[in-house]
């Protein structure tokens, strides 16, 4: 017997219950279930606890205009939660109890009892059921928008029109009456949510509030969904909601959402710099760093000045004074969200002890919290290596699902993550809610292109909107990109060039504000020069291995993961010894972003170690691509970088002598050599991209013929002193409206291509806008239409690859999986599983569709 027998078996030989969670199917027992009412029970107590944390409380009242939610409009509030699943009594969703039946879900039913014209006899006797009348008074016509907010708790807008009939499902009979059933829920009402009846003020009607609300009722389905805290009851629970409230507190402190255990360690004892970062004296920029009370501040200063450091010494102060309850710290790379992991691991440590909040690795494909490895299991199960105990289980509730990781009290990821909070997307109401406790921090932010620079500015802006905070991180960011960021109008060129740096800037009433930092007094001349070898990598490779055999350790950064290749092969062929390549396990190799995670891990750790604080002496090659310029502390005697724009350089330079040591001879003064084209002439790259430019990498031929002029124009660059004018005479829009009206009436193709990068800009800017989740829509008018292409923009397209059995790596490992760019598909992709899988020649070759790669020491290439 199995399924629908043993639950008959039960005594069930009738009606089929008013249930909303079963079991799977066991043969040797009778299912478990969990009735609807107490299902309805433990999501509303989770959302009441939710809007009874104080910060919480404090962001929803600000975006209600409230000083504070009254408590009769919580009640009320934590009611119409209790009714968000009321579309499962339907006839087709309740079937679903017989394997057999085919059965229906629960939303789209609803949508059609409460919207269509057909349904009004149907939806007259639901009022009467739940008895609707009641709840008039708790509404005004703007407010009555809560009701889409909560039937969207499935991660989505739900239909208001184009839907089927779903009059079949909700017909009364003798087996069962959908509509009369649900009397038991208007019955509860009244029972469990005495203080909504009361009299109290009507619930807010701002739609900014009722978007943040879903995302709390998305949150509490989600959280009162987990049997680890809300067992089922088999429909024995004679008052759920008693129970419900007991679990309910205790489940938000097991998760990490109720931070006040943690809040009360840190206050128990003076915070130091020196106990939370095991340094003596803090740096300028990090002492500086809390002092702003902005809510949204942007941090300037030089690579290795401990810009990480002061992002989290700000946290810590905005803890304690309890104006955040936890941080996201967000990076451009999935490689730099993972060395920021570790780092922040062991500030954890130092500053909570054994009250530490699980500390969550915010990458999808790696889950990760406390430096131990998560592993989804069939169904909804989840392991870790470590096999916890419960209490540290439930304390990484949030990193078992990408969806659920803004909800983790600390997470490090990358920057999509949190663009996921501000576009149409599934579940971007719940990131965006669970946000909004956290101080966000986005690191690199320079790197960010018009069309994520556009979601982020909308992003801030809800963040902002509610009280929240948020700290932009960047070496040098131009004026341009700053003032877009904080919501103030560009200076002009020479005030943009006379902005103080390092500094911490902000948005005052006058304008943008600032707070001058002392730099850290280690600046460096670099000499800087050009050589036209950009298609040559014999010639690259010729001149870092003449550098590395003089005792130098010396980094190659290509634009393009191809030419990283090239260069790589290069260096091999013009050192058949190998005595001055980079290695991992003896092999030799590169660094990129097309290696299998685990890879990754021993790339990075490798080339710290060779090219790291604690290096060893003697000459090296180390070749790769931009990963190697953010995160990674690496310390070169001589770069070699083609040729980018003037921000992501002075990046590279960061790599360049980043701490004091005894240098070879002819290495004591830093120095750059600038990879450029063959000719001086950037027209060939105007609208057919070649080694980054003028392509995907680095698109706009302004900034990029900027760069070059000041290279040429000085032959020494001050750092940082010189940083604010490099990064002005390159990036400021009236310099750039200057080169382009030189240039352009020298030739068409320059002209064509400003223009189609003008164009691909307005239509980045214009597709961010679209992308964007408008929070000042009233809910009952949203609709997401594009929901896989937005996020495919975010990289959620990319292929992650599982091998099944495990094959061989390059370094001597498995690999278990591997990421697909997106850019690299072709064709149809098909059940998305690697096929035609073979071992040759110390990698593997297989297919995805019609596409055929190769996985080898030199990375994932196209075959």
């Amino acid at each position: 017997l199995g399924g629908w027998a043993l639950w008959k078996l039960q005594g069930y030989t009738g009606q089929v219950p008013l249930w909303a969670k079963l079991a799977p199917a066991d043969r040797t027992q009778p299912r478990s279930w969990h009735s609807l009412t107490d299902h309805s029970a433990d999501v509303a107590a989770i959302a009441e606890s939710l809007m009874q944390l104080p910060m919480l409380a404090m962001r929803l009242a600000r975006l209600a205009g409230l000083d504070a939610l009254h408590p009769v409009q919580v009640a009320r509030l934590a009611a119409i939660a209790f009714l968000h699943d009321i579309g499962k009594a339907n006839r087709g969703f309740r079937s679903r109890i017989d394997p057999a039946e085919r059965g229906a879900g629960h939303i789209a039913p609803l949508a059609w009892l409460l919207n269509a014209s057909d349904a009004e006899a149907l939806r007259a006797r639901l009022l009467v059921a739940l008895r609707v009348e009641r709840l008039e008074h708790w509404f005004d016509k703007d407010s009555l928008s809560l009701f889409d907010a909560v039937f969207a708790h499935h991660g989505t807008p739900w239909p208001h029109d184009h839907f089927d009939s779903a009059q079949r499902y909700w017909r009364p009979g003798p087996d069962m009456d959908p509509i009369a059933d649900l009397s038991v829920m208007g019955e509860r009402l009244e029972q469990w949510f005495p203080l909504a009846f009361l009299d109290g003020p009507t619930l807010p009607g701002v739609p900014a509030f009722h978007h943040a609300f879903a995302g709390a009722v998305m949150l509490a389905d989600w959280l009162g969904s987990d049997t680890a805290f809300f067992p089922f009851a088999n429909g024995a629970d004679a008052d759920r909601m008693a129970f419900a409230r007991v679990k309910a507190p205790a489940a938000l402190a097991a998760v990490g959402l109720d931070v006040t255990r943690v809040r009360r360690t840190v206050r128990g004892a003076p915070l130091t710099f020196s106990q939370a970062f095991d340094v003596a004296t803090p740096r300028p920029v990090q002492r500086e760093a809390p002092k702003p009370s902005a809510n949204c501040v942007v941090l300037e200063a030089e690579t290795g000045s401990g810009k990480t450091e002061a992002a989290l010494w700000r946290f810590l102060h905005l803890f304690e004074r309890g104006e955040v309850d936890g941080l996201y710290f967000a990076l451009p790379t999935r490689v730099a969200a993972t060395q920021m992991f570790r780092r922040v691991q062991r500030v954890c440590d130092r500053v909570f002890g054994s009250d530490r909040p699980a500390v969550v690795l915010a990458v999808p494909g790696q889950a990760a919290a406390d430096g131990v490895r998560g592993h989804p299991l069939p169904g909804f199960g989840f392991a870790w290596d470590d096999d916890p105990q419960d209490s540290v289980r439930r304390s990484r509730w949030a990193a078992e699902h990408p969806k659920r990781f803004l909800a983790a009290q600390i997470a490090i990821g990358t920057i999509d993550q949190a663009l996921l909070a501000a576009i149409q997307t599934r579940h971007a109401h719940l990131r965006g809610t669970a946000l909004l406790r956290h101080l966000l921090v986005v690191d690199e932010v320079h790197a960010s292109d018009r069309y994520m620079e556009r979601l982020l500015c909308g992003l801030l802006q809800a963040q902002l909107q509610a009280g929240g905070h948020a700290l932009l991180l960047s070496a040098t960011l131009g004026a341009g990109m700053r003032s877009r960021l904080l919501g103030v109008a560009v200076p002009p060129p020479d005030a943009a060039e006379a902005v103080p740096y390092p500094a911490l800037s902000w948005r005052g009433a006058d304008g943008e504000a600032r707070l001058p930092v002392k730099g850290t007094g280690s600046g460096k001349d670099v000499q800087v020069r050009t050589l036209p070898a950009m298609s040559d990598p014999t010639v690259i490779a010729a001149t870092a291995l003449e550098a590395a055999r003089a005792g130098a350790k010396v980094l190659v950064i290509r634009n393009t993961v191809a030419a990283a290749i090239a260069t790589q092969k290069a260096l091999e062929a013009a050192d058949p010894d190998g005595a001055c390549l980079f290695r991992v396990a003896a092999v030799p190799t590169l660094h990129h972003g097309r290696f299998a995670a685990a890879d990754r891990r021993l790339l990075d750790a490798e080339v710290e170690r060779v090219l790291g604080k604690e290096r060893e002496a003697g000459g090296i090659v180390v070749a790769g691509t931009q990963t190697l310029e953010v995160s990674l502390d690496l310390d070169a005697d001589l770069l070699l970088t083609d040729l980018c724009p003037v921000d992501v350089l002075l990046q590279r330079i960061g790599r360049l002598h980043r701490h004091t040591r005894t240098r070879p001879d002819r290495f004591v003064a830093p120095q750059v050599i600038v990879l450029t084209p063959e000719s001086r002439d950037l027209v060939p790259f105007a609208n057919r991209g070649r080694h980054g430019l003028g392509g995907a990498v680095y698109d706009d031929l302004r900034i990029i013929e900027a760069t070059w002029r000041l290279l040429e124009a000085h032959a020494v660059w001050s750092i940082p002193a010189m940083n604010r004018m490099l990064v002005e005479r390159a990036t400021h829009p009236a310099h750039l409206a200057a080169i382009e009206d030189e240039l352009g009436a020298q030739a068409p193709a320059w002209r064509a291509s400003f223009n189609r990068v003008a164009g691909a800009c307005a239509g980045d800017v214009a597709q961010a806008g679209y992308a964007l989740l408008d929070r000042d829509l009233p809910f009952d008018r949203l609709v997401f239409d594009a929901d896989d292409r937005l996020a495919t923009r975010l990289g959620a397209a990319d292929l992650l690859l599982a091998f099944e059995p495990l094959v061989p790596s390059p370094f001597g490992g498995m690999v278990e999986h591997l990421r697909v760019p997106a850019h690299l598909l072709t064709g149809e992709i098909g059940d998305a599983v690697p096929t035609d899988v073979a071992t040759r020649d110390g990698g593997i070759d297989f297919r995805v569709g019609v596409q055929a790669f190769r996985y080898d020491r030199y990375g994932l290439q196209r075959n």
